[in-house]
Order: structure tokens, then C-alpha cells, then sequence
């Protein structure tokens, strides 16, 4: 009898063509193997980032903001179209454009300074809208032009046509620093290659200390000239003397900065040590003012005693809204704010019908200004926190300056008027798209 090979047996059924036709297929099969190993080497998220899910409500943030005219959608493709794509530089968007107006000494315009917080906010919206290719170029022009020797990254470039004073010029700051390396964070979890670690860590290294503390920065505080020192709240009821101000400097870190979902993030997956997150949850949570001034804290120092927090920023005796708003938003996103808290400012807010930029701690009365830059994060707030009534209302105040004629350059855009002139603002815009979406 003869003996059988079941190889040799199984292989004289085909054809040379069947044979030919397994070997293309097993190839094709190898090389892509080796492909996609290549492929997550160098371009897949090559670590396992743990992303802490923050806070979220059942808000239906599209359906609220489209029923006020915030298309979200058409607000991101119009803002890239007119900010980005036709505009000077083309790769990074401007801080504001101002289109043409009615006389013919009145082109559009933008302001050729490109701030390193809007730069970021872009790449977060790349990465929102599943832009890859856009997000990865994004990422390569700001470690181009912004990445300094050190790790650090410049708050504002300019245009090579800018004429006006620099005076941000090659200058950093903590806000612009933890909105990119927020950014960056997010990035490399979605689309990560290899080398983009480094850029993290170098991050890291440039905001934060050994010990997983906030590096002081140098910041500026309006206070009295004969009051108490800076941080002590004034309780009496003397008005403001415009002639006793006097602005000085604070080596500290802004309460805002302290992003509590960043930090803990970056705990969780390394890159900083353990314990940071609860030493800066407890800053935080000591920054509000009182029991009966639901605000946080503008900044805190570290002096022998412990933490020294400074309630006043722009103006003396006076607690700055946005930016407590801030603070409130991060701890919202850790389930950390108290619905005392949220109730305080909410309420402010409608009973207003505006974010005002200040609270006067001496009469108990807020500014009369609207500060449109505090719109993306009151609504992130609002959705946190599940605050229908805000929400709305939020989307009613941005959607009435929602850009609607058809013909407009700028249709779905959210504007501002200065005069006779409409601008429109990027951190503004993709914020609230950010916000909504």
C-alpha cells in the first residue's frame, strides 16, 4: 500500500493557478500583517491612555442649541472655511476676523496674532469632527512654531505682517500651556504615534514640578493702595477710588488653571506622581470665597504657612466671574461642585440675562458688561451639571448673535459688533461648538 502525505495529497488537487492564486493571498496577508505592526508602532495609539469619563447630564446639547440658532455643524465648517482656510496663514487660525464692511476702506481683516488656546481648541475640535489628517497636521504646525528649546510652547505667534505692538512675544503662559497639553492628551489617546509622547512629557515638565505641584507664574493683580494685602476680602462698604488703585505682581498659579480632569488623567496614565490629583482637588476646593459668595478664588500662592488665595484680579475688591466659572466647570467635571454652588451663579445669570466679568465683593452687585469669552465654559458648566434652565438659556443669549443672512460670509457664525464692524472670535466659535456638540 502506498503511504500517504497529507500535505503532498492536499496540494496535487490545485492547479498551478489555484497555487499561484494562495500564494498571492498569503503574501498579501504577511505584508499586511507587517504593515499594521509598522503602523501601530509608529502612527496607532501605541499605549493604553485610561481617559476619566467626566461628568455629563441627558441635556440634548444639539437639539437646545439648534432650537437658538447654533447649527453646530455649519458653525465649525464656516468658521474653519472663513478663519482658516481662506485666511492669511491658512494652517493656524487668527484670534479674530473682522469681515468687509459696507465702505470699500473697510476689508476684511483678521488680527494675524495666533494664540496658542485657540490653536488648541481647533485640534480638539479636529478630533470631535474624526479629522484625522487635519488633526495630525495641526499637531506638527504647532510643535513647529510654537515649541520652544525648553519643552515649553509660546502663548501667541505672529504674522509676518503684523505691525501693532508684540507684547506677548515670546512670552508663555500656564492657561495656554494646560489648554494644549489638555489637547495634546486627548490626541494621543485617539491618534497617538510613537514620538508624540515626548512632546507630553515635555509639557509636563514645563507646567509642572517633581512633586506634581503647578509651577508659579508671574501674574497680575489689582489692589488698593493702602488695603489690606492682596487675597484679604474687604468686607466693608467703601467704593472704589480710582485714584488709590495700584496693579501688582503675584508669583502664583490662577485657580482656572487648575484642571482637575487634565490632572487626573495625567495621573492615572504616568505622567505625573501619585497623589497630585487630591493635593490639587484640595486647592480648589478651598478657593471659594464664602458660604454666602458661591465664587471661587482668581489665583493662590504657597507661602510657609500654606496656601494664600487672591480673590482679586482686574479690578480691586472685585471677584472675576469667568474665571470662577471656570474653576466651577472643572469641578463639575469630577462630580465635585456643590449644587449650592451651581444653583449661585446660575441664578446670577438669569436673573441678568448675561455672564458678567465682575463681582463686587464691597456692594454685592456685578458689573454691567457681558463677557462673551466665558460662554463655552458656562455651557460646559450647565451641562455637567445638568442645568436645563442655563443651558438654554446660554444658547438663547450666544444664538442671538448668530449670524443668519444668507448671503453673509460668515452664515452660522456668532459674531460680535463693534460699531458698524461684525467680528468674529475663534476661541469663541469652536468653543461654543466644542460646548454644544
Amino acid at each position: 500500500m502506498r503511504k500517504t502525505n497529507p500535505i503532498t495529497d492536499f496540494l496535487s488537487n490545485f492547479t498551478t493557478r489555484q497555487l499561484i492564486a494562495a500564494a498571492v493571498i498569503g503574501g498579501v496577508l504577511l505584508i499586511g500583517g507587517a504593515g499594521y505592526l509598522i503602523y501601530s508602532n509608529f502612527y496607532g495609539n501605541i499605549g493604553e491612555i485610561t481617559m476619566y469619563e467626566t461628568a455629563r447630564s441627558d441635556i440634548d446639547r444639539k437639539k437646545v442649541a439648534s432650537e437658538n440658532n447654533i447649527i453646530t455643524g455649519y458653525l465649525f465648517s464656516r468658521t474653519k472655511n472663513l478663519m482658516l482656510e481662506n485666511a492669511n496663514d491658512g494652517k493656524l487660525i487668527p484670534s479674530q476676523y473682522t469681515i468687509a464692511g459696507r465702505l470699500v476702506t473697510q476689508p476684511a481683516e483678521n488680527t494675524l496674532t495666533y494664540r496658542l488656546e485657540d490653536q488648541a481648541l481647533l485640534l480638539k475640535a479636529h478630533i470631535r469632527n474624526g479629522d484625522r489628517v487635519k488633526a495630525v497636521d495641526l499637531k506638527n504646525e504647532i510643535n513647529k512654531r510654537f515649541l520652544r528649546d525648553d519643552g515649553s510652547y509660546l502663548a501667541v505667534v505672529y504674522d509676518e505682517l503684523f505691525e501693532g505692538e508684540k507684547f506677548m512675544e515670546g512670552k508663555s503662559t500656564n492657561s495656554s500651556q494646560m489648554e494644549l497639553l489638555d489637547a495634546f492628551l486627548l490626541y494621543y489617546a485617539t491618534y497617538g504615534r510613537k514620538d508624540d509622547e515626548k512632546y507630553i512629557r515635555g509639557l509636563v515638565a514645563a507646567l509642572f514640578d517633581i512633586d506634581g505641584n503647578i509651577k508659579k507664574e508671574d501674574l497680575s493683580v489689582e489692589e488698593y493702595t493702602d488695603a489690606d494685602p492682596v487675597g484679604k476680602i474687604d468686607n466693608g462698604d467703601k467704593e472704589e477710588d480710582e485714584e488709590d488703585k495700584n496693579i501688582s505682581s503675584l508669583n502664583g498659579v490662577k485657580v482656572s488653571d487648575v484642571n482637575l480632569p487634565l490632572i487626573r488623567n495625567l495621573e492615572d496614565n504616568g505622567f505625573l506622581p501619585k497623589g497630585s490629583f487630591d493635593k490639587a482637588k484640595e486647592i480648589v476646593e478651598g478657593a471659594r470665597l464664602s458660604d454666602s459668595i458661591r465664587l471661587y478664588a482668581y489665583a493662590y500662592e504657597r507661602t510657609d504657612s500654606g496656601i494664600n488665595y487672591v480673590y482679586t484680579a482686574g479690578e480691586a475688591g472685585a471677584v472675576d466671574v469667568p474665571e470662577s466659572i471656570k474653576t466651577e466647570s472643572n469641578l463639575a467635571a469630577m462630580d465635585l461642585l456643590p449644587a449650592s454652588d451651581v444653583s449661585w451663579i446660575s441664578q446670577q445669570i438669569q436673573n441678568t440675562g448675561m455672564i458678567p466679568q465682575y463681582y463686587y465683593i464691597t456692594t454685592g452687585n456685578f458689573s454691567e458688561d457681558d463677557c462673551c469669552d466665558a460662554a463655552p465654559a458656562a455651557l460646559t458648566l450647565a451641562y455637567r451639571t445638568g442645568d436645563v434652565p442655563l443651558f438654554r438659556l446660554l444658547c438663547n443669549m450666544e444664538g442671538m448673535r448668530v449670524a443668519t443672512k444668507s448671503t453673509s460670509v460668515a452664515l452660522y457664525m456668532i459674531y460680535r459688533q463693534e460699531e458698524t464692524r461684525f467680528t468674529f472670535d475663534a476661541a469663541e466659535n469652536i468653543g461654543v461648538y466644542l460646548a454644544c456638540g
